[in-house]
C-alpha cells in the first residue's frame, strides 16, 4: 500500500509523454513518463495497492494489464519511495 507523503504538495506539468513534477515540500523537481505520474496521482488518493494503482492506469491510460506494466508500476512506486514522495506500508 501506498500513499502521498503528507509532507510533499505535488504541482505536474506535461508536454507530450514528458512529465516534470514539482515538490513543494522538498523544494524538488523530478522527471518521469506518463506511466510513472499517473502512478504517483492515483497515490495522491490515499492508501492504495498495487492492484488498485495498475487498475487505475489500465482505464486512465486505455493500456492492457500485463505483469510487464506491474512491475514497471512497484519500480516508479518504489523509487518515489526513496525519494520521499511517498509513504509504503506492507499489508
Amino acid at each position: 500500500m501506498w500513499r502521498l507523503n503528507p509532507r510533499s504538495e505535488l504541482h505536474y506539468r506535461h508536454w507530450g509523454n514528458e512529465w516534470v513534477v514539482f515538490d513543494v515540500g522538498s523544494g524538488q523537481t523530478h522527471e518521469m513518463d506518463t506511466v510513472s505520474s499517473v502512478a504517483l496521482m492515483h497515490c495522491e488518493e490515499g492508501w492504495v495497492s498495487l492492484a488498485d494503482i495498475t487498475q487505475g492506469l489500465v482505464q486512465d491510460l486505455d493500456l492492457s494489464p500485463t505483469a510487464g506494466l506491474s512491475h514497471s508500476i512497484e519500480s516508479a512506486l518504489s523509487q518515489f519511495t526513496n525519494l520521499g514522495l511517498l509513504e509504503h506500508r506492507v499489508e
